[in-house]
């Protein structure tokens, strides 16, 4: 008796461990809840700051030692922030945007910068939402 035991145990060790036998699966008695997507704004991969900054610093012909230049946001192609200068009171914005040659400042001011300035560049409208047309209108975009 104690031989077929061994026997059989062997069997089907041997033929479950081939996959001849069904596995038998084990099923949850609830259903998962769905994973919860969070969507968030892309952030640039490389930290470009200092490119960016340096831009700005060209379009206005100061320097670190002249003025501090903030970002205030930046989605990898195009930048926003401010500029001020150590010895001056007030401040100015400023708008850049990354080509294939690099970042490059396309406007630093307090105005709205001209429809012709940013077009060429395809800002985002939630980053520019007003530009001054040809005449010095405000045109929404």
């Amino acid at each position: 008796m104690a031989l077929l035991i061994i026997g059989v145990n062997a069997f089907v060790w041997f033929f479950w461990g081939k996959g001849m036998f069904p596995q038998i699966k084990n099923t949850p008695t609830s259903t998962p809840s769905p994973a919860v997507i969070q969507k968030t704004t892309p952030t640039p991969t490389v930290d470009e700051s200092e490119l960016i900054k340096q831009a700005v610093f060209k379009k206005t012909g100061l320097n670190e030692t002249q003025a501090e230049v903030s970002i205030n946001k930046n989605t990898g192609e195009f930048a926003t922030g401010n500029i001020k200068e150590f010895e001056a009171v007030g401040g100015a914005y400023w708008l850049a945007a990354k080509t294939e040659d690099g970042w490059i400042c396309i406007y630093d001011g307090q105005a709205q910068p001209t429809c012709i300035q940013i077009d060429p560049y395809s800002f985002p409208k939630d980053m520019v939402p007003e530009c001054l047309d040809k005449n010095g209108k405000v045109v929404k975009r």
